[in-house]
């Protein structure tokens, strides 16, 4: 049996079900990686971002913190709060997209998001624009921004606080109704890994945290000692393992792994106290990441720390890591470069490849258990094939 496309999702991917084993094949190849070689080092954030329309941030700000961790470059106080505000408005914009639109749908029992109720339709359109807008008031535009190597390109100037509490509020009186973002049944156990900031979630952390049974932190620059990259003949996107185990990253992994601290999300999330392995449950921690980074956004907006938006970038031979949390999961990107600034080699690491391994042991054990609702497990996962082939 095979399923092609696989539909609702970022991409193109097929599901074959052979010699009782169910294989997730990611149909496509980019080659990023490669024609990224000899490119100067201010126009990777540029190229990268344009990997993906609908996580360009996140490679854009990856690509930016890599270089100027080659370069021995620290960026202002200011520069960070902007990067925080740019991958938490992204993360909205991408989660609404996924729960409202792709998501959803399976569990009101409709083909498409017209059979929502239009409540919720206008809620997730809302919650796009005014994420978008954020993102361009910083980045220029939302799709293939403008995040350059030792700052941003604009500084915020206009405060969205009163905007972003009214849709604030609207979640919360809508709250109930997604209820049934929390059933869901343990397919597999896997290891986790999200960045963090002293145990708490931040998708521009300080280093990173991992989970096999036990918890576990390292160094963005140590990544190579826990991630092993392995590649399958039936797939374009390869198959990370951490410490030798499947990993999950994004939403699920974020919120088993780190403490929430803001207010309203905290009370939401106090289903993750314990480290969860349904896999559906990544949709209620959508909703949760979503309220999450309404109140974050608001805190830094209010709160936002001094410093030069940009500064002076002096290239030289070295080699960087940049890490964030892209909406899907933890983002890496690893240049060497040569004494003119010019890239010699990169490598990125990008959620959904380190997902793959989860997927398609997911599928399988549905398989075995006589459920064919592949195509909702799939989904949960929000897979970004675009960015898994890079």
């Amino acid at each position: 049996m095979i399923i092609e496309p696989v539909t609702r999702i970022e991409g193109n991917a097929a599901i074959e079900v052979k010699d009782n084993r169910v294989y997730f094949k990611v149909l496509e190849f980019r080659g990023f990686e490669k024609f990224l070689e000899g490119r100067s080092f201010e126009y990777l954030p540029v190229l990268t971002a344009r990997i993906c329309g609908i996580c360009p941030v996140a490679h854009a700000v990856a690509s930016a913190r890599a270089v100027e961790s080659a370069f021995g470059l620290d960026v202002s106080e200011r520069v960070e709060d902007l990067r925080r505000i740019l991958l938490l408005a992204q993360t909205i914009q991408s989660h609404a997209l996924h729960l409202f639109f792709l998501a959803l749908p399976d569990y009101f029992k409709s083909d498409s998001f017209l059979g929502l109720p239009k409540d919720l339709i206008h809620l997730g359109v809302e919650l796009r624009r005014i994420a978008n807008e954020i993102v361009s008031r910083i980045a220029v535009r939302p799709i293939h921004p403008e995040v350059i190597v030792g700052g941003v390109a604009r500084d915020l100037d206009k405060d969205y606080s009163k905007e972003l509490r009214s849709l604030l509020m609207k979640l919360n009186e809508n709250v109930d109704k997604f209820e049934m973002l929390k059933e869901g049944e343990v397919l597999n156990e896997t290891a986790y890994l999200s960045l963090n900031s002293k145990g708490i979630i931040d998708f521009y952390g300080e280093s990173l945290i991992g989970y096999d049974g036990e918890f576990f932190e390292f160094k963005f620059n140590e990544y190579p000692k826990y991630l092993e990259e392995r590649v399958e003949e039936f797939s374009f996107a390869k198959f990370p393992y951490l410490k030798g185990k499947a990993c999950r990253v994004g939403p699920l992994a974020r919120l088993n792994l780190t403490k929430v601290d803001t207010d309203v999300a905290k009370g939401l999330a106090e289903i993750f106290n314990d480290v969860k392995h349904e896999t559906l449950l990544y949709n209620y921690a959508r909703l949760v990441e979503i309220i999450y980074s309404i109140e974050k956004v608001i805190e830094i907006m209010e709160n936002v720390r001094s410093g030069n938006i940009r500064q002076e970038v002096k290239p030289k031979a070295g080699e960087g890591v940049g890490v964030v949390e892209a909406p899907r999961g933890t983002l890496i990107h690893h240049y060497k470069f040569d004494d003119r600034g010019l890239l010699v080699k990169a490598n990125l690491i990008v959620p959904t490849t380190i997902n793959n391994t989860a997927i398609n042991h997911d599928l399988t054990a549905m398989y075995k258990k006589g459920n064919n609702n592949f195509e909702l497990v799939v989904r949960a996962y929000d897979p970004c094939l675009s960015c898994s082939t890079h």
